[in-house]
């Protein structure tokens, strides 16, 4: 088998040749793109980000290039056990044809991409494929009277010609390669070596996620890091995403019976047959009426996982609370709720949005929503009566697409892990302040009082933390207050004990960072003008526990916390046995900070007693009061009061988004 030794290593030499300078290629497009579009002023401020982006850039473009040699891989191991030197000359000629075609596909991807961004200033996304559903020949028009198509076209030509002639002159060129021999001394390991190899750069990190799954921020400048991804991993991501939300894309006004009969479901959700019919957005149309005339800062932390049932195990050994345990005896806590969504992105944008999570659907972000603007969200509000908005994640905006939503939702300033790391006094290794999923939440807390400190007037900040989250992890020297685990504790763990017990240790950390926060808060001159407002996105820890008492409930209970200044908390009368979810956080905060606004929305304002209040859950459960109830279809009908409320809100809800959806 002498012979086809040779084949292979010629063959892997030439592939190697051939990727180098496709490489090189996607290398000067990413320099050209990023020099065409260049947001910055001056790159000699972030020289040393422009070369993480470039190399970072350079990872991401190596994961292409590891897709498109999988097939290669796999035929030569495959030809070299027929061991056949005609096979071997046929596959080599079939590659020229290959690698051409493919780098072809590449090639239009990415100045697709390079199109795509001067009207978006984005990379592909799922808006792309909505331009194959718009007018084709006013498309073709805009094209042609936009771009300079024959010249373009003709360098186009040029290029592929010069590319295949590249292509094809690589592998015209033969070598026997007898000094690489040796290199198959033992074909197996040298066949899994190449295997492993290209599944390493299809995969390009030895970190947790996939590159191409999440790519990381080298720069707190938001361009510098755009600039990283490429038209290949973005289209593929889009295609993903599309694919997935054309599956779950429901019609919820059908689904939950009101299809023919929109009027009805806001009845149900007023509880009023008297409804303005003609405008149906005026029945979720409401003005605050503030008690008080005094200005407040809007601080609303999210924090990761925070369920409520593993707090009943709270003791002196078992300390998971920390630094927060006094703050929920002193403030106000609601217990009686239950989260919009299962994971963070859904609770998340009910929280932003203002409106329940719709079961089974896709987040807005990576939806032909992401560049809607929902003009009725917080965001919005406060601007218009002056406050500074902030959005502050401590991990990367990348993350879901969220950074760009949050932009198109009026949040004035957008905030990532880089960010809050330029704002540290750094006095230890960078790798110190980081977790898999971001950084320490103790770093993002400190940014959120950085920014009231700085503040030149009135602030409202919405924060999401990172470190409740798998892999778990929390700083080195921090020293965990959990010293031992209780036999009822232990009996209601399902699962791996020891994992079990390094989610217990990430989420004590998480706690007692926001009590922390709260300690030097309360100790602030912001204590007399500020909100602070904590809950949680989710109960995920219910994967591994059981429960004794009304388990429907209790899998989904979260908290939701108000901190309120003294003066205000006293002219309130407050019931914090009440039913809510995500969805009724911002209402009850218009009406404490703003005066006379118009506002819509689904939920309710909590310390509002006139009303009843009701939790929602995207699994289709529903408390009010001490009442649970879960559905096992939105389209099963029923006469019980609590599920058509339910159901009529998501109508009312499904009615209200493709309302703003239609106005763009």
């Amino acid at each position: 088998m002498g012979f086809n030794k040779i084949w292979v290593l010629d063959i892997v030499k030439k592939l190697f040749f051939v990727y180098i300078v496709f490489l090189l290629f996607m290398t000067i497009f990413r320099v050209v793109f990023f020099t065409y579009y260049s947001e910055l002023d001056n790159f000699s401020n972030f020289s040393f980000d422009i070369l993480k982006m470039l190399f970072l850039g350079f990872r991401i473009d190596l994961t292409v290039i590891g897709y498109i040699q999988a097939i290669p891989t796999l035929g030569i191991i495959t030809l070299y056990y027929l061991n056949n030197d005609k096979f071997f000359r046929i596959f080599q000629n079939f590659l020229v044809y290959y690698i051409f075609v493919f780098y072809f596909i590449v090639t239009i991807l990415l100045f697709a991409d390079f199109g795509f961004y001067s009207y978006f200033k984005d990379h592909l996304n799922i808006l792309f494929f909505g331009l194959f559903e718009d007018d084709t020949v006013a498309l073709l028009k805009t094209f042609w009277e936009n771009y300079s198509v024959v010249p373009i076209l003709s360098i186009f030509t040029f290029y592929l010609i010069f590319l295949f002639f590249i292509i094809k002159k690589i592998f015209k060129n033969n070598s026997e390669n007898l000094k690489l021999i040796s290199l198959i001394k033992i074909p197996f390991f040298f066949f899994l070596f190449l295997i492993v190899f290209n599944f390493f750069i299809i995969r390009g990190t030895f970190g947790m996620y996939p590159l191409g799954k999440m790519i990381p921020n080298v720069s707190t400048n938001e361009y510098i890091n755009k600039m990283s991804q490429n038209g290949v991993r973005a289209f593929i991501t889009a295609y993903d995403v599309r694919n997935k939300f054309k599956k779950s894309k429901i019609d919820y006004i059908k689904e939950t019976g009101f299809e023919n009969n929109i009027a009805e479901a806001f009845k149900i959700h007023k509880k009023s047959s008297n409804i303005d019919e003609q405008n149906l957005l005026n029945n979720i149309t409401y003005t605050t009426k503030k008690i008080d005339n005094q200005d407040y800062n809007v601080v609303v932390i999210m924090v990761e996982s925070f369920g409520m049932p593993i707090l009943k195990y709270q003791s002196e050994e078992f300390d998971i609370m920390g630094n927060l345990k006094k703050h929920f005896k002193e403030d106000i806590l609601f217990t009686n709720i239950i989260s919009e969504g299962d994971g963070t992105i859904s609770s998340l944008e009910a929280l932003l949005l203002n409106i329940p999570y719709r079961p089974n659907s896709f987040p807005f972000s990576q939806s032909d929503y992401a560049q809607t603007s929902f003009s009725f969200t917080p965001a919005f509000l406060y601007n218009n009566e002056g406050y500074n908005t902030s959005f502050i994640y401590g991990g990367d905006s990348t993350w879901r697409d969220l950074g760009k939503f949050i932009k198109y939702q009026d949040y004035k300033t957008v905030d990532g892990k880089q960010d809050i790391f330029s704002s540290i006094k750094v006095t230890k290794e960078e790798s110190e302040y980081f977790h898999p999923w971001g950084i320490y939440d103790e770093y993002l807390y400190d940014h959120i009082l950085n920014k009231l400190e700085k503040s030149n007037g009135k602030e409202m900040i919405v924060a999401l933390s990172t470190n409740n989250h798998p892999p778990y992890n929390i700083p080195n020297g921090y020293k965990s207050k959990i010293l031992s685990y209780s036999e009822d504790l232990r009996n209601h763990i399902t699962g791996d004990f020891a994992l079990a017990e390094q989610r217990l240790k990430s989420y004590g950390y998480a706690l007692d960072s926001v009590g922390t926060f709260l300690d030097k808060f309360k100790q602030s001159k912001f204590k007399d003008n500020t909100i602070v407002v904590i809950t949680a996105d989710n109960n995920t820890i219910e994967g591994i526990m059981k429960y004794d008492n009304n388990p429907i409930f209790t899998a989904k209970n979260i908290p939701i916390y108000f901190y309120l200044p003294k003066n205000l908390k006293e002219k309130l009368q407050i019931d914090t046995t009440v039913a809510g979810s995500q969805k009724d956080i911002f209402p009850t905060l218009y009406n404490l900070t703003l005066s006379g606004v118009k506002y819509l929305s689904i939920g309710n304002n909590l310390f509002d007693k006139t009303v009843q209040h009701y939790g929602f859950n995207g699994s289709m459960i529903v408390n009010n009061g001490s009442e649970v109830r879960k559905l096992n279809s939105l389209k099963d009908k029923s006469s019980d009061e609590i599920i058509n409320y339910y159901k009529a809100s998501l109508a009312v809800t499904e009615y209200l988004i493709k309302n703003y959806k239609n106005q763009e």
